[in-house]
């Protein structure tokens, strides 16, 4: 009687933590949301988001409709509001993960589950910017979720919930491509297991993926109207040869994104699971394995790589460490709790400190008259004071379309003009911007270029140059020049000249 007072009293501690930590982080990402500018991809997915298209040049539609949508429904065109989706989205993957780890092992499983979710960077962050991550975690989740009920339920299983699971897992394949691992790893835990192999012989598994192949349709559509560019593309991010150096910045790059104690325990609780002869842990396992084993092999062979493709992988790793840690000692809890404290308080930390110089130049303020060289933050700058001096001078006047140098700078400007106006990329890869119908019509347009103030002269005659060979009678307006807190930072060069209506 002592030993189950004893537990429920752990158990009820540990609940009232995991809220206290839900509050902190929630409170957190609603922070970073409202302050941190959008940044660069961010932008992008805003600006070619606000011209209706059945899918997109780099990712699946779902995680770049949802921003535009919420902008129209509430009239409103801020970063929080944008952003607001993806918080939703960031908290629906957290509170799924924890009813994971409790069908997986239990409360105490839940919690750490939780915990190890909500405060690790790479999910948290997805929780908050536009990013096609965002859906994928929850989406995917809830799919997995549905699995693991399926596995537990043996026989009982219903074909309903194998219609939920199509239903989750076309909302992940709408979102983002990794979402395509999880019906392969099942295919494995279906072939290689006994509960598996059971599923070949009913009909909610074909029934699940007829349903789910639905999230992919609209990608198959716009990329068949578009010489499957989508897929050249992503194609084309391999094949570099061996890349050490670029294998051990992505190793390195996931250890950030999850924080080392997150990701060591992680694998730990994978290993565990696969050892541990319960179906629905096993499932999860292979899950995590998908991702993480091939995007660690695509960078071992690719030099244009990011560490936060393996992070989907690392999601379904979080239920099973919690499990494992559930049942280890009391010492091994207590060394991931202060391991895992110090590197989130240093983490966050910084990720603060960055957020607040990127408004404010805080850490080059004072005690300098020249922002150095490496204080760049054009790319991450709060572009609202554009619009209103363009405004003010008139230089709007007349304009029927924005053009750009490359596909980052138009995003920035499409988000600073709050996309009134279609934007023309001039030169190098126009991503989506390629695509859109907006972009193609001719007439006066205004080229704007954010650069810092110490190379706007220089990159002025540069750019000046290059656009009289489209329009020899271009002519060059006086540069806006925005602040960053109270001192002037960046100008934003300006071009008046007439663009050509380009062959559909």
């Amino acid at each position: 009687m002592k030993h189950g007072v004893s537990q429920w009293q752990d158990t009820t501690q540990d609940t009232r933590r995991m809220w206290v930590i839900l509050a902190l982080a929630a409170a957190l990402r609603l922070a970073i949301g409202a302050y941190a500018p959008l940044g660069v991809d961010e932008a992008y997915a805003t600006a070619i988001a606000r011209e209706f298209s059945w899918s997109f040049f780099d990712h699946p539609p779902l995680g770049f409709w949802a921003p535009i949508a919420m902008a129209r429904l509430t009239g409103v065109d801020y970063p929080l509001v944008l952003r607001f989706p993806a918080l939703l989205f960031g908290a629906g993957a957290v509170w799924l993960i924890h009813l994971m780890g409790r069908d997986l092992g239990g409360a105490r499983a839940a919690f750490w589950s939780t915990v190890l979710f909500a405060v690790s960077p790479g999910f948290a962050l997805a929780g908050v910017f536009i990013l096609p991550d965002g859906p994928l975690a929850v989406f995917s989740a809830a799919a997995v979720l549905m699995l693991v009920r399926i596995v537990k339920a043996g026989e009982q299983a219903t074909t309903r919930q194998w219609v939920w699971v199509g239903v989750w897992l076309a909302l992940a394949l709408a979102s983002k491509y990794q979402a395509a691992l999880i019906p392969v790893s099942a295919l494995v835990f279906a072939v290689v297991t006994p509960v598996g192999r059971r599923w070949f012989a009913r009909p909610g598994p074909y029934v699940a993926s007829l349903v789910g192949l639905l999230g992919l349709l609209p990608v198959v559509l716009w990329n068949a109207e578009h010489g499957w560019a989508s897929f050249v593309f992503h194609a084309g991010r391999t094949g570099d040869g061996v890349q050490l150096v670029n294998f051990a910045r992505m190793v390195l790059g996931q250890f950030l994104y999850l924080l080392p104690p997150v990701l060591i325990v992680g694998a730990v609780g994978i290993w565990a699971a696969l050892k541990s002869g319960v179906a629905e842990r096993q499932l999860v396992a292979l899950i995590a394995l998908g991702p993480i084993v091939m995007f660690n092999v695509i960078f071992l062979f690719s030099a244009k790589s990011f560490p936060h493709w393996a992070i989907p992988g690392w999601q379904f790793s979080m239920p099973l460490a919690g499990v494992w840690l559930a049942g280890a000692s009391e010492g091994a809890r207590r060394r991931t709790g202060v391991w895992l404290t110090g590197f989130a308080i240093a983490i966050y930390g910084a990720l603060l400190l960055v957020v607040l110089h990127v408004n404010t130049g805080i850490l080059t303020r004072f005690g300098q008259d020249t922002t150095p060289a490496w204080d760049y933050t054009v790319d991450a700058f709060d572009y609202g004071d554009l619009r209103p001096a363009l405004v003010a001078r008139g230089d709007l006047a007349d304009v029927a379309l924005l053009a750009a140098p490359g596909w980052i700078a138009a995003g920035q400007m499409s988000l600073a003009l709050h996309g009134e106006y279609p934007v023309r990329v001039l030169w190098g890869n126009r991503h989506h911007f390629a695509f859109m119908e907006g972009p193609r019509q001719g007439g006066t347009a205004l080229l704007l270029e954010p650069v810092r103030l110490d190379d706007a002269d220089a990159r002025l005659a540069k750019l000046l140059a290059k656009v009289r060979n489209i329009d020899p009678q271009a002519q060059a307006l006086a540069p806006v020049i925005l602040d960053r807190g109270d001192r002037p930072y960046l100008a934003v060069n300006v071009i008046r000249m007439r663009l050509p209506p380009l062959e559909r």
